[in-house]
């Protein structure tokens, strides 16, 4: 049975939580946008709805204004009005008039417009027999006849604007007195609903009724019902809420989707996690646990990685101190090696005069000069090895101040120089006003003396083909010293150890004068080191802190 650790349990935790999360926000997501949706959705059908009946009535208004300025229309109206004179005129005789004969009626047809009294004197004068009421009525026939002549005209316009509108189906124009009625296209009910006032009727949702008085010459004629197709624009509206459902569609897949990668990247991510983050975390915690620990580990009441922490910090402390053992015994080590090199050294120095002095007690004379040379040299020998000690361990209280080349590199030269007398070559590329150095004057000449020397003493052999070089340059680092000699090199078994104490390469050399070189540059905040020669020979190199630069560059 797999083991469950606590950091994985927390990563579950996690995980289900952005999970919840996640499902929470995408179920809101799509509330609002279902929301959003039908409201939208309400508002395009308001809008298409709004638009055409705006549009319709516009229509119908276009198509009243040429009917009430067409003069067939006024002329039925002119008409309507007579008939409607004539007939209450022709109430008021008692007898029915008899048909008017033709010529009356070609009278009549040629005055229309005139008095019933003036049409009447011309037919008297034209000898045509007839009485004022034969003349109505023949006016009334001829009226009649050309009322029907005209509706028919107009029919027939009627019927062609049905016929080429792109939205009018039908129009029914029903006069006030109710004398004409003129049907066009498609039926179209006489009137709207009592309940609705409004100029425009919803009958179903391809057909719309536009309900408008008609006037002619500021007079009520009529009204006009004009049955609209607005099924173009349903269909267009239709159309548009079908995108709108499929685009709703696409988007709760998509949503729906993302949840679903989401779900399995969770499931990778916490399979990858397990594996490449939880297992090797556990398994360093339980390591570094039961090594941290000496003794022996309970059950941790925390997860891994505070686990793993506190073990880190208890390896730490065991580091520490572990690190202050061994800086301990590396202290005590190097005392031993300097107690015992230095013990060889003054051995080496001083028993050579312990065996002159043995001899002179045996020879049981005084010593003479030759001796008390010889004793002087061992003991010189002695005291160089002391003062090397002393200035390698040595603390120098003098501060540092900015030095230019002629206060400490002008003495090491005028030191040096008289040993350099009979060989070999010295060559000096130092300008005494060159880059000043931040250091101590004291240790600085004796840097310089050390360098110059063991240079010397690598070329001693040479004679006259020896040759030392000496050069100061400002550099990127510092002030770079350098200490040329074309000597014999570096042997290759010690020559990264030469700064350590009691190390030469000199017969008669006590392996101290570079480990005092380094150390004293090392104290005022340079380095130093030893290179091959392009050549043939060594390259001493010493970096020290430029006035006013530092180490590494300006200030």
């Amino acid at each position: 049975m797999r083991r469950s650790h606590k950091l994985e349990e927390r990563l579950k935790a996690w995980a289900y939580a952005g999970g919840l999360t996640v499902i929470a926000s995408v179920l809101l997501c799509l509330a609002l946008l279902t929301v959003v949706w039908r409201r939208e959705a309400k508002q395009v059908r308001q809008e298409m709805d709004a638009y055409t009946r705006a549009e319709a009535l516009a229509l119908g208004r276009n198509i009243l204004y040429d009917l009430a300025s067409d003069p067939r229309v006024l002329r039925v109206h002119y008409l309507e009005r007579t008939l409607a004179s004539l007939g209450s005129e022709l109430d008021k005789v008692p007898q029915k008039p008899s048909p008017a004969p033709e010529a009356l009626l070609s009278l009549v047809r040629s005055n229309l417009d005139l008095p019933d009294a003036q049409i009447w004197d011309e037919a008297r004068r034209l000898g045509i027999p007839c009485d004022l009421s034969a003349v109505t009525a023949a006016k009334r026939a001829v009226c009649e006849e050309v009322l029907s002549d005209t509706v028919e005209d107009l029919q027939e316009d009627l019927d062609a604007r049905v016929t080429f509108s792109d939205h009018l189906r039908g129009v029914r124009l029903v006069s006030a007195g109710g004398l004409v009625e003129l049907k066009a296209g498609e039926e179209v009910p006489a009137a709207a609903p009592s309940r609705d006032t409004q100029p425009t009727v919803e009958l179903s949702r391809g057909r719309l009724l536009v309900q408008l008085p008609l006037y002619v010459e500021t007079r009520h004629w009529g009204r006009a019902f004009l049955l609209m197709d607005r099924e173009v624009l349903s269909r267009v509206t239709l159309q548009l809420m079908e995108t709108l459902d499929l685009g709703t569609v696409l988007l709760f897949t998509l949503l729906v989707c993302l949840l679903a990668v989401w779900t399995l990247w969770t499931v990778w991510l916490l399979k990858t996690l397990r594996r490449d983050v939880v297992a090797p975390v556990v398994s360093l915690a339980e390591r570094m646990e039961g090594w941290a620990r000496p003794e022996p580990a309970t059950e941790a009441r925390y997860g891994e990685p505070e686990q793993l922490n506190e073990a880190f910090d208890r390896l730490l402390g065991r580091i520490a101190d572990q690190q202050e053992q061994l800086l301990r015994a590396q202290k005590m080590g190097l005392m031993e090696r300097l107690g015992a090199g230095l013990s060889h050294e003054l051995n080496n120095a001083l028993n050579p005069a312990q065996l002159r002095l043995e001899e002179l007690a045996l020879a049981g004379r005084p010593p003479d000069t030759s001796d008390l040379q010889a004793l002087r040299e061992y003991l010189a020998s002695a005291l160089a090895i002391l003062r090397d000690i002393s200035a390698a361990s040595r603390k120098s209280s003098a501060p540092s101040k900015p030095l230019l080349p002629k206060e400490w590199l002008g003495v090491a030269r005028r030191l040096t120089e008289p040993q350099f007398a009979s060989g070999p070559r010295l060559t000096w590329d130092v300008q005494e006003d060159g880059p000043p150095v931040l250091g101590e004057e004291h240790g600085l000449v004796q840097v310089a003396v050390n360098l110059l020397l063991n240079a010397r003493e690598a070329v001693e052999s040479m004679g006259s083909a020896g040759e030392v070089r000496v050069s100061l340059e400002s550099a990127e680092a510092g002030v770079r010293l350098l200490v040329e000699d074309n000597g014999p090199g570096l042997p290759p078994a010690i020559s990264e150890h030469l700064f350590e104490p009691f190390v030469t390469t000199k017969a008669q050399g006590t392996g101290l004068g570079l480990f005092v070189v380094e150390t004293l540059v090392r104290r005022m905040g340079g380095t130093a080191s030893l290179s091959a020669r392009d050549g043939g020979g060594v390259v001493a190199t010493v970096i020290l802190p430029q006035a006013g630069r530092g180490i590494d560059g300006p200030a």
